[in-house]
């Protein structure tokens, strides 16, 4: 009975030391915005997820795959930096796109880590609305992240990345 205890113990302690010693939590933030356009001509806009310059952050892009499933598309920002994300799924049917940083970003360029997003187009009213869900945990995975690094940053690039995105998203969609 001892040997029981004292095992129960020493797998308790392990459970909680490992639950302690886990970072941050993941982050996630969702944005939508209402365009007055039809989804279909808000869809021709952001499907060809090679070319991501509709993202005002985007200076430029480009593709390994065009809009297959496993494309890696790399992004070259306005402000300096790369990003390489891979798409995991384009659903015309759906309107639904959905991709991942394919190789983790320098934090001062991206501070997030394991970076998921999924992009939305559907009827409303005579419009459309866009959702852009993303999902990450901060950049410094281990406990006491240094400023820029940690959920706060972690969110607000999240954040300024789809409201900005899904702004000029409506004002191209608009103007057309």
């Amino acid at each position: 009975m001892k040997k029981i205890v004292a095992l129960a113990s020493i797998a308790l302690f392990a459970w909680g030391s490992a639950a302690h010693a886990h970072g941050g939590t993941r982050q996630k933030v969702v944005e939508s915005i209402e365009i007055n356009a039809a989804p279909d001509a808000v869809w021709n806009l952001i499907k060809d997820f090679g070319d991501a310059k509709w993202i005002p952050a985007v200076a430029s892009s480009i593709s390994s795959n065009g809009s297959e499933k496993g494309a890696v598309r790399t992004l070259n920002l306005k402000k300096g930096g790369v990003l390489k994300e891979e798409l995991k799924e384009l659903d015309a049917a759906t309107k639904t796109i959905k991709y991942r940083i394919h190789e983790e970003p320098d934090c001062a360029v991206f501070p997030t880590n394991n970076y998921s997003a999924t992009i939305t187009v559907t009827p409303a009213g005579a419009g459309s609305k866009v959702e852009w869900l993303s999902a990450a945990y901060r950049c410094f995975t281990p406990n006491n992240p240094p400023p820029g690094q940690d959920e706060k940053a972690a969110i607000e690039a999240m954040t300024t990345t789809s409201k900005d995105g899904l702004a000029n998203l409506k004002a191209l969609a608009e103007k057309k």
